[in-house]
């Protein structure tokens, strides 16, 4: 069997229910057998192939499967001499791989009922791509490695498939993983208009799936794409909004889900950086958020530390008005200080919490003095270092 059809033969491989074994076998054969006299264009398509099989955000794609897709990327590589892919390369993956499984989708039959009135037709069924995860795995190895400079000249084969993508439950992940590879051309995705299709898909995203294999990885996934293509495209303070509203409407999905509740949390920070005094018009609920995480049984140093992080943040950014949640604060701060000892990290959240405190006194010194003195008279060497 020749280099090409040892190729095709791995192409058409059901990755779901081919053992990682026979995969690892024929991705050794097609090692082995790299001609270096075969047509550039098809080596360039048998590139695509290995780089479906490199990508580790694919579920087919194991550790073992991944080291050798990436010899044999090495020795096609250094045929074609290639270190980026530039539009020529990269266009030719998608119209030998990618393109022909998304531009036809799937249909299937509508059957005309007895008596009604209703024409027979197609409806329209599981698309073609979807029985062909290899091709969305070439098409995450091919944009990874596409030169940015050279977005605009691929355009045409990027866009439709990262929509495609991030409209998907299924692989919505690599939709949105594609979202941020495409707005590495700042530029071009902010004067194309690119990049507001883009973020209008990905605050879709915005929505806790309980359902989702893992919920808050694809949750933190798809808040970085928004706040990727949003700083890329220099989006308006009426987007931020936008992203301060889904994580109050995620907060009470997850407020007793410990890794979803530290995704949320961990935002706050970013919108007070990107907002700053604006962050004022949902600081009430960003208070609730933090408050609930320090004051909760949740006695998990990690995310206590990361909330005790948000009050510096939200303290600096709107200073006027944070001196109004003082007293409720610093209980807060209380009640994760005592617990501390109950978790690993205690040493870490409490330094934490004093440069929180720090950060509240620079917007109040005196309501936090008043508040610290009824904490040291309740509980008497308790707080002394506060």
């Amino acid at each position: 069997m020749g280099y090409l059809a040892c190729v095709e033969k791995l192409w058409d491989v059901d990755v779901h229910a081919a053992s990682e074994r026979d995969v690892c076998e024929l991705i050794e054969q097609c090692t082995a057998q790299v001609d270096a006299t075969v047509d550039r264009s098809q080596l360039v398509s048998s590139l695509a192939v290995a780089g479906a099989f490199s990508d580790v955000s694919m579920d087919y794609v194991t550790p073992r499967v991944q080291v050798l897709a990436d010899k044999w990327i090495t020795d096609l590589c250094s045929i074609l001499n290639l270190n980026n892919l530039g539009s020529c390369e990269f266009n030719l993956i998608c119209t030998d791989r990618v393109h022909p499984y998304f531009s036809e989708p799937s249909t299937k039959s509508q059957y005309k009922l007895m008596h009604s009135d209703a024409q027979p037709g197609l409806l329209m069924g599981e698309p073609k791509w979807k029985k062909r995860s290899q091709c969305v795995g070439a098409f995450m190895w091919a944009l990874s490695r596409l030169d940015a400079s050279v977005m605009s000249e691929s355009v045409v084969f990027v866009l439709p498939v990262t929509l495609a993508l991030v409209d998907d439950y299924e692989y919505r992940m690599q939709g949105l993983r594609a979202s941020c590879l495409f707005v590495r051309n700042a530029e071009f995705a902010r004067r194309s208009g690119t990049g507001s299709v883009l973020l209008s898909s990905i605050r879709a995203c915005l929505v806790y799936r309980s359902d989702a294999p893992q919920p808050h990885k694809l949750l933190h996934t798809a808040f970085t794409a928004f706040v990727v293509v949003a700083d890329a495209i220099q989006v308006d303070v009426q987007e931020w909004w936008a992203l301060c509203d889904a994580l109050v409407v995620n907060y009470g999905y997850v407020s007793d889900k410990i890794k979803e509740l530290r995704v949320v949390s961990e935002q706050i920070s970013i919108v007070c950086e990107r907002l700053g005094v604006c962050v004022t018009r949902y600081l009430r609920a960003f208070i609730g958020i933090v408050t609930h995480v320090l004051e909760s049984g949740i006695c998990v140093a990690e995310l206590q530390h990361v909330a005790a992080e948000q009050v510096t943040a939200l303290a600096k950014a709107c200073p006027q008005r944070v001196c109004v949640y003082v007293p409720s604060v610093v209980a807060a701060l209380a009640r994760a200080w005592d617990s501390a000892d109950k978790s690993s990290g205690a040493d870490k959240l409490r330094d934490e919490i004093h440069r929180a405190l720090a950060s509240l006194r620079e917007t109040d010194a005196d309501a936090v003095s008043r508040a610290v003195r009824s904490l040291q008279t309740a509980r008497p060497g308790h707080f002394d270092t506060w």
